[in-house]
């Protein structure tokens, strides 16, 4: 998104603030709050802080003004832009998603990547113990700051991939009004925010009191709404995209003995076609998910005397999202009546003719939509607080502490329609005739009445609402930590500069609990995912130190040479139990223009609530069953392995799954993971010549190794474990996965997946990030003012290397998801990721001008030949211009995507609406306009 003078992307505060590049107080406006002294600031990363301090591991840093003038309302739309973050759960996440909105270090996950606020843990969403962005309140903001590698040693567990910081405006006076509005060129998904900040000083200046309201309205769009997403697409196997979508249709498709057929609305039958018939389920989901936010937060701090200093905080968040997926697909085996009045006399016939039981009744799987019932959603009421308590100090001879009790709790109440239940389908579908001849349930009870699956449209109105089952879950998500710290930031001086040390101790608990309703956790329902409940949670007891010595300063060749180290050990009440992170780094500056930094940390991600008490659960991933594939008839291991496990030789490379993408899988936690672990290397220059004002210049190389990686290992991977791929001639790589892919008795389509999570496989990965920057002043301007200033910046990172392996025994799956996208990788994970940005400002007039790219990448997937196989580089425009019409009163307009730039459109391999809608504008051109007033 777009800024000002100010230049996302700060790979070191300490650095961005001395004299060399703080050559406007625009640019510095980036890297420090306007009230602190420069030597006070503390940077993330470290709890010592000051100008002393450089850190040695990188830090990005978005500003207020960068957040303000990017047109955006969400914060999640300002980070997802960074280089070093690769898209997670977005506003464009309808299946999967919930509404929520993640940042992800990496591509490590959002899980691996550790959000605080002011440095402290801030409120989860849910059990998995991630934050939503969309609770932050994005007014309050003076920064976020950005540090890539594991910093466990320093904050705990999470924070594998790095941290995210929301540092909040402190000290605020007066009253601050803000208000935006943006909106797609299609004339759709209209976002609008307003916010308002209230600060005063009291007590003669010793104490601050800020209270902060804001609301958000995010209008939906849905996927018909565009061309590109409103027809499902599939790959036809021949180098094209046809319309495809699910094989559960309208007019039910029915499999008994392996053959598939379907039901016309006659009651009649014939052949299934899974090329012409494919139910298109794509205009009903959401594009853009609809929300509704309310968030208030205050803070104050009072100085009693130096010595005391007590401060508070809390948040009160409300934010209502919506998710809406087409209506439910009712699969699974039935009775079906062989004489019903429903059917013609042709399908009669097949029926009795299959009934070889002579009881009336046939058994089948079918695979029907439910249009009659109508779309399915999942409306979501989510309702957090958070509350901070503390207290800090001067306890003299330099030493000070810093006490704080934070306690946190989030509820959701989700509300689904659309859902039926499944006793009462099979109920409702073994009919029999009463005396008068009329067609009745064999089973009255409840009510039951006749349910018409064959043919489209047949279900009648009653029949829909005996079977519809309103659904209501509810869950709870609490945190409290009570934390201690001393530290003394002068303990002593080598003659290099004061060293500083820290001492701490913390204390975290996590409680979790998922209530579904009844019909969910028993499985009875069908049309959102069937799961179990949760209730659980754990403890960490934890001690820390840190500390930072200046050795050597003003040598020759030495201009300055710092180190730094940090220890962490934690207790855990589960089975992680004791845990041992640790880091150390240094800082060499041969001459005042060239600094050189290294960093090695081990960090520790614990399993979460989530991870270890979820139940079982359903889940519908886009895998391929091999034994549909062609080659299944000519290649004789895979054909071997396919009749082992049970698919007739007859019908070996047909489309027996109804032609279906996704498999149902069966999720689940598991009680006895252990912590996952990492380990992180950095090493980097930083270029600040003196004889080039303002110009600097940072490389950083990094490389995480994370073992013990907490993950399932994937329908996909189970299936080549089984089967095999091309690579090596389908020939399993280990047949016990075969345990995991049961097969449906009627249509041996593979179902109920085991796919649990487990401590499997692990993530190398490594690369580069790097930065320049340059601002200089003009002597030359316009409206009215005879100066005028120019600033630069262009960033990115080069990733080298991300290898993932989902199953530590078969080390043969190594995916290296570098330049690579699709089934097994996910999101794409570019080789490069640039983003270049230019600022003119002069007088009351700001423009700037923001670029980024995304490198090519292609198909992750070796064995299988996709219709598009590579998605083109990508390059965004985005323009904003600011005008300070009179002080304390700004006005912005501004486009995003400038030149309409449409997402690449894919079959078989996409994530979903065709593509993969968080890493490609999916919208298309948007414009926005904003205000900001202060008195």
């Amino acid at each position: 998104m777009l800024a000002t003078t100010l230049l996302l992307g700060c790979a070191t505060p300490a650095w961005c603030q001395s004299d060399a590049t703080a050559v406007a107080a625009t640019a510095d406006a980036q890297t420090a709050p306007e009230a602190a002294p420069q030597d006070e600031i503390v940077v993330t990363g470290s709890r010592l802080g000051g100008a002393a301090l450089d850190q040695s591991s990188p830090i990005a840093v978005v500003s207020a003004r960068e957040i303000a003038l990017s047109g955006q309302v969400n914060v999640e739309n300002i980070l997802k832009d960074l280089p070093q973050l690769v898209p997670s759960i977005t506003s464009a996440s309808n299946n999967p998603g919930g509404g929520v909105a993640t940042t992800d270090l990496r591509g490590l996950g959002a899980s691996r990547t550790l959000v605080l606020v002011n440095g402290r843990r801030y409120v989860s969403y849910d059990s998995s113990q991630i934050v939503d962005l969309n609770t932050i309140p994005a007014g309050l903001i003076e920064r976020v700051d950005i540090v890539t590698g594991g910093r466990s040693a320093i904050y705990g567990s999470d924070a594998i991939a790095g941290v995210v910081n929301f540092v909040m405006k402190k000290d605020f006076t007066g009253v601050q009004a803000n208000a935006n509005y943006r909106i797609n060129e299609a004339g759709d998904g209209g976002t609008f925010n307003s916010n308002l900040l209230l600060g005063g000083n009291f007590a003669d200046g010793r104490g601050n009191a800020t209270l902060y309201f804001d609301y958000t309205k995010r209008d939906g769009i849905l996927q018909g709404q565009r061309a590109y997403s409103r027809q499902a697409l599939v790959d036809d196997g021949d180098g094209n995209l046809i319309a495809g979508g699910s094989g559960s249709i309208e007019g039910t498709r029915f499999a008994i003995g392996g053959v598939n057929r379907k039901f016309n609305a006659d009651g009649s039958y014939s052949a299934y076609s899974a090329a012409s018939d494919a139910y298109n389920y794509a205009p009903y989901n959401y594009l853009q998910v609809p929300q509704k936010r309310f968030l208030m937060s205050a803070q104050t701090h009072y100085e009693v005397s130096p010595a005391l200093n007590v401060y508070a905080e809390g948040q009160l968040i409300n934010n209502r999202v919506k998710n809406q997926l087409a209506p439910t697909p009712f699969t699974g085996s039935v009775a079906l009546d062989a004489d019903s009045s429903f059917l013609s006399a042709s399908s009669r016939a097949l029926l009795t003719g299959l009934d070889t039981d002579g009881d009336g009744y046939v058994t089948s799987t079918i695979y029907r939509r439910l249009t009659e019932v109508g779309n399915r959603i999942s409306s979501v009421d989510n309702t957090a607080y958070r509350a901070v308590l503390g207290a800090n100090g001067d306890i003299g001879h330099g030493w000070a502490y810093d006490a704080y009790y934070s306690y946190a709790r989030t509820r959701s109440d989700e509300t689904q329609t659309g859902n039926v239940s499944r006793s009462r389908v099979l109920q409702a579908l073994r009919t029999t005739y009463d005396s008068s001849g009329t067609l009745v349930c064999s089973d009255s009870s409840n009510g039951c009445v006749p349910l018409n699956i064959f043919g489209a449209g047949n279900i009648s109105s009653a029949a829909a609402a005996f079977i519809t089952i309103p659904v209501q879950n509810s869950s709870t998500i609490t945190e409290q930590v009570a934390s201690a710290s001393i530290s003394n930031k002068n303990l002593f001086d080598l003659g290099a500069g004061p060293v500083g040390i820290v001492f701490g101790t913390e204390y975290r608990k996590e409680y979790g609990v998922y209530s579904p309703d009844f019909s969910l956790s028993s499985g009875d329902v069908v049309g959102f995912n069937a799961g179990e409940g949760l209730s659980g949670g754990y403890d960490v007891k934890e001690l820390y130190t840190e500390v930072a010595v200046p050795l050597l300063a003003d040598k020759p060749l030495i201009h300055k040479l710092e180190i730094n180290g940090a220890y962490r050990y934690s207790y855990y009440s589960t089975a992680a139990k004791s845990v041992n992170t640790y880091s150390a780094g240094a800082v060499w500056a041969p001459i005042a223009d060239i600094s050189f930094r290294g960093q090695y940390a081990r960090a520790v991600r614990a399993p979460t609530v989530a991870n270890l008490y979820s139940g079982s659960a359903q889940d519908f991933p886009t895998a391929t069953d091999p034994c549909t594939l062609a080659v299944a008839v000519t290649n004789a291991n895979l054909r071997a392995s396919c009749l082992a496990t049970g698919v007739p030789a007859a019908l070996l490379g047909t489309a027996y799954d109804g032609g279906s993408t996704q498999i149902q899988t069966v999720t689940g936690g598991n009680a006895a993971l252990r912590e996952e672990t990492s380990d992180t290397y950095t090493a980097g220059i930083v270029l600040q010549p003196t004889f080039l004002r303002g110009f600097s210049f940072t490389a950083d190389y990094y490389k995480i190794k994370i073992a013990n990686y907490i993950a399932s290992a994937g329908t996909a991977n189970l299936i080549r474990a089984c089967y095999g791929d091309a690579t090596n001639g389908y020939t399993a790589y280990n047949a016990s996965y075969c345990a995991s892919l049961p097969r449906d008795a009627n249509s041996y389509a593979i179902t109920d997946a085991v796919n649990t999570l487990s401590n499997t496989g692990g993530v190398k990965t490594r690369g580069v990030d790097f930065e320049a920057r340059y601002g200089l002043p003009l002597a030359f301007g316009a409206f009215g003012s005879s100066t005028s200033r120019l600033d630069f910046r262009f960033s990115g990172t080069r990733l080298i290397a991300f290898d993932y392996n989902p199953l530590a025994a078969i080390p043969d799956l190594t995916l290296n998801c570098a330049g690579k996208f699709g089934i097994s990788c996910g999101n794409p994970y570019a080789k490069w990721r640039l983003s270049g940005r230019t600022t003119y400002a002069t007088g009351p007039i700001t423009v700037s001008v923001l670029y980024r790219h995304l490198s090519a990448v292609r198909d992750d997937d070796d064995t299988t030949t996709y219709t598009v196989e590579r998605i083109k580089p990508y390059d965004y425009f985005d323009l904003t211009a600011a005008f300070d019409v009179k002080p304390g009163f700004t006005f912005s307009v501004g486009v995003n995507n400038m030149f309409n730039r449409k997402p690449p459109i894919l079959g078989d391999n996409q994530e979903q609406a065709n593509t993969y809608p968080s890493t490609y504008d999916p919208y298309g051109r948007a414009f926005f306009m904003s205000t900001s007033v202060k008195l």
